[in-house]
């Protein structure tokens, strides 16, 4: 997901379900004295209610250019004075002082998806005091066994069937190594088993490593298994708010990591499933029936060509492709001396095969104005 842009934060500042429990774990934790961070701010929802609650003073850090749209919410809501907006990356800015609480929602669609955990860690250990307080504090993520005939119809048997008579079967391998984000759509799914919690983070105290966790969960219902669910569960403070497709929607999304073909399950019988997952890294999932077994990777997920592959060993001697060296020269100007116009004059001089016209220049050196000066 973009946040870069205010559609990217819509469904979550939006959220009423999210938010109102949000506001009951603050209003348990913020005193008059208390100091906060909304650590990934965007338009400010969580801290602002700090705010409201009664803390001392709440900082906003948000690394995009809606802290502005935060910096506006907190003035209409008369909470100026007691908010300071700052942006950048939480590991970038400075706060003048360490915290008493730190408010997040950097908890992704099945817990690590986005990988935002490691920005929550280092504000916990860099500014919250000791014995202070982490909104949400705890987190798991959990799975079930479901039969999904819909939903695998249309995300994976789909690509099997020609279209005006053209075979796109070849993509059904990738489709069947994707994870499937859904908030809505669960009508036609059917649990197979009980729920169970395959990963468990206590984030006042973890650090973000690898997991590798295998369960073996007895199907409570005969049917055919097209895959996995998984979602995230959060606790704030007494209350854990769940992303389930049974429980009230909110803006995360579960999951659906599917078999392909799919495994047929039978009441009583005892199946093994296994989840992988290195920090910023692919997705694997594995299930073992007596039917037979599945083996899946969101490696496997992407088109991937034998060049692209060569280009993530480490013994890969990597050279600038045009558009590299462009970059470069772009990155190696902005020295305070020149403006943009100027040195987009100087890379059509360098490359005028690759930027023929003046506007094309400059078009590529303000976006990489705006994403690296």
């Amino acid at each position: 997901m973009s946040y870069v842009n205010l559609t990217g934060h819509r469904s979550m500042a939006l959220d009423g379900v999210r938010n109102a429990a949000y506001a009951r774990a603050l209003e348990r934790v913020i005193g008059p004295d208390s100091v906060v961070l909304d650590v990934g701010a965007g338009t400010g929802v969580h801290g602002l209610m700090a705010a409201r609650a009664g803390a001392r003073h709440v900082y906003l850090v948000e690394p995009e250019d809606v802290i502005a749209v935060a910096e506006e919410n907190a003035r209409a809501n008369g909470l100026q004075d007691l908010v300071t907006c700052l942006q950048g990356r939480i590991e970038d800015v400075q706060l003048p002082e360490p915290v008493d609480v730190i408010v997040s929602a950097l908890t992704g669609n099945l817990l690590l998806t986005e990988d935002l955990l490691p920005s929550l860690f280092y504000a916990r250990d860099r500014y919250l005091k000791k014995g202070g307080a982490l909104v949400p504090d705890q987190a798991t993520l959990t799975v079930v066994p479901v039969s999904a005939p819909s939903l695998y119809d249309e995300e994976i048997l789909a690509w099997s069937a020609p279209q005006a008579g053209i075979d796109l079967q070849a993509a059904r391998s990738y489709a069947s190594n994707t994870v499937v984000y859904r908030s809505q759509g669960a009508e036609g799914l059917a649990y197979l088993a009980e729920p169970t919690v395959v990963h468990r983070l206590d984030l006042g105290e973890s650090t973000y490593e690898s997991f590798k966790n295998e369960v073996e969960v007895p199907i409570t219902a005969a049917g055919t298994c097209h895959g996995w669910l998984g979602w995230l569960s959060i606790r704030l403070k007494e209350e854990w708010l769940s992303t389930s497709p049974r429980d009230a929607r909110t803006h995360w999304s579960w999951g659906f990591l599917p078999l392909d073909p799919p495994l047929e399950v039978e009441n009583g019988e005892p199946v093994r499933f296994q989840l992988v997952r290195a920090p910023y890294g692919d997705w694997l999932w594995s299930m073992t029936a007596r039917s037979g077994s599945q083996r899946h990777s969101t490696l496997l997920s992407l088109p991937m060509k034998a060049a692209t592959i060569a280009k993530a060993a480490l013994q890969y001697h990597p050279s600038l492709t045009d558009e590299g060296q462009a970059l470069a020269h772009v990155l190696s100007h902005c020295d305070g001396r020149q403006d943009v116009e100027e040195i987009a004059e100087s890379l059509q001089v360098l490359m005028p095969q690759r930027y023929r016209t003046a506007a094309e220049a400059l078009r590529f050196v303000q976006f990489a104005v705006k994403r690296h000066a």
